[in-house]
């Protein structure tokens, strides 16, 4: 059959509707046979490799038997044109079909286009063979982590949430992902690593990892490192979090007679908490000047201007600061801090220090907007921004509230 016959045949089977594109491919294999390379090209629209169309791409149009051959995951994907692959014409007149899905670059090859795209398809079901590296080449997730944490973390966090980060990492996660490979770990070991802690009923623990291995996996399906995110199937346990629980008068009591009984450099932390409201994290920041503590916020972000808070210094402050080496306690770390909490009560932590001075501030009737100055919180709906600057600025005011935090427990 000449090239003019099989134009004329493909001519009019293009404009008979009954003629399906399936069938028409039929037709340009049956006589691959017996014309050229070129002349394929021709018939399909595509031109072979020259100085000009070399290189050069078009999109690919799958057939709907060609899309039924893919992976369950691809097929919709390319039936809606969601993802476009294209042609490329490579030097020799090869055909390379082609596209990237979520970080993952998947081709076939071939002289021939319909072995090129059947060769692309073959990609899509066997990604995971073609992206397994060599020995030499294997990723660990340990050593993938760690360079994400430091490359991309700690630029633009806190040395606070830095550190915070580092310990999760050295006491929780490098144990159990050692001698692991990143491409290995699927959702199922991870939801197992996820289930062990909150099986303990560990559960803020458990969003503190998912929090941290989440973003990481994601990063490595976008540096093309592995195909998905195995995080992405995670189920997070629902929980009812801790509220604070503020000390009773008789706890408070015992820590203050142990503080003028001992002198512990601890109960000096946790009486100065107890009558600033401050956040553990934030004790290493603070000034004592005059009649006012200064502390940055431990809500700011790298890269912003440090938020200053200051809370004048109360009566009941003022009694015991005398028995308080403030610049001794700015030394102390916050875990230290948290571990001798249990030296002078029960089912308490840090943090309900700071409940206890919105507490007791509240039950000598400080003003409540002003509270909220004090301890950092955002205005809320009832209390503007310009309400909290004129507060801010109003020291007088601030000075005349706290002169009412001055009770005895």
């Amino acid at each position: 059959m000449t090239q003019e016959e099989l134009l004329n045949i493909v001519h009019e089977l293009r404009n008979n509707k009954d003629c399906s594109d399936e069938q028409l491919c039929e037709v340009i294999k049956a006589a691959n046979q017996t014309i050229t390379l070129e002349n394929i090209a021709k018939l399909i629209g595509e031109r072979p490799a020259t100085e000009k169309n070399k290189g050069k791409k078009a999109a690919v149009k799958f057939t709907q038997k060609e899309i039924n051959k893919m992976p369950q995951k691809f097929k919709n994907i390319f039936k809606y044109n969601k993802v476009i692959a294209h042609i490329i014409m490579r030097k020799g007149n090869v055909y390379e079909v082609r596209c990237m899905i979520d970080g993952v670059r998947y081709s076939g090859s071939s002289k021939d286009l319909e072995t090129a795209k059947q060769k692309f398809i073959d990609s899509l079901n066997n990604c995971g063979k073609r992206r397994r590296k060599s020995e030499n080449q294997k990723v660990m997730f340990n050593d993938y982590f760690l360079r994400w944490l430091e490359t991309v973390k700690k630029p633009y966090i806190k040395e606070s949430t830095y550190a915070e980060y580092t310990y999760y990492y050295r006491a929780n996660i490098t144990p159990t992902f050692e001698g692991k490979e990143i491409e290995e770990i699927d959702s199922f070991f991870l939801q197992q690593y996820i289930n062990s802690f909150t099986s303990q009923r560990h559960f803020r623990t458990a969003v503190k990892i998912y929090n941290l291995l989440m973003p990481c996996f994601k990063y490595a399906v976008a540096d093309g490192v592995i195909p998905r995110n195995p995080m992405d199937k995670i189920v997070l346990p629902k929980y009812d979090k801790r509220v604070g629980m503020p000390l009773t008068r008789e706890e408070e009591r015992h820590l203050l007679d142990e503080l003028q009984r001992t002198g512990s450099i601890y109960a000096q932390a946790l009486v100065f908490l107890l009558y600033t409201g401050l956040r553990v994290g934030e004790l290493a920041s603070v000034i004592v000047e005059g009649d006012w503590v200064r502390a940055v916020s431990l809500k700011g972000r790298k890269g912003l201007k440090d938020k200053i808070r200051r809370i004048p210094v109360s009566p009941n402050l003022k009694r015991f600061l005398p028995l308080i080496r403030t610049d001794e306690i700015v030394k102390l770390s916050s875990d230290a801090i948290a571990r001798h909490v249990k030296d002078y009560f029960e089912g308490h932590r840090t943090h309900d220090l700071r409940h206890t001075f919105i507490t007791r501030a509240q039950e000598v009737a400080i003003r409540r907007e002003i509270v909220s100055l004090w301890v950092g919180h955002a205005p809320d709906s009832s209390i503007t921004s310009l309400i909290y600057t004129h507060l801010e600025f109003n020291e007088q005011l601030q000075l005349d509230e706290i002169a009412k935090f001055d009770y005895v427990p």
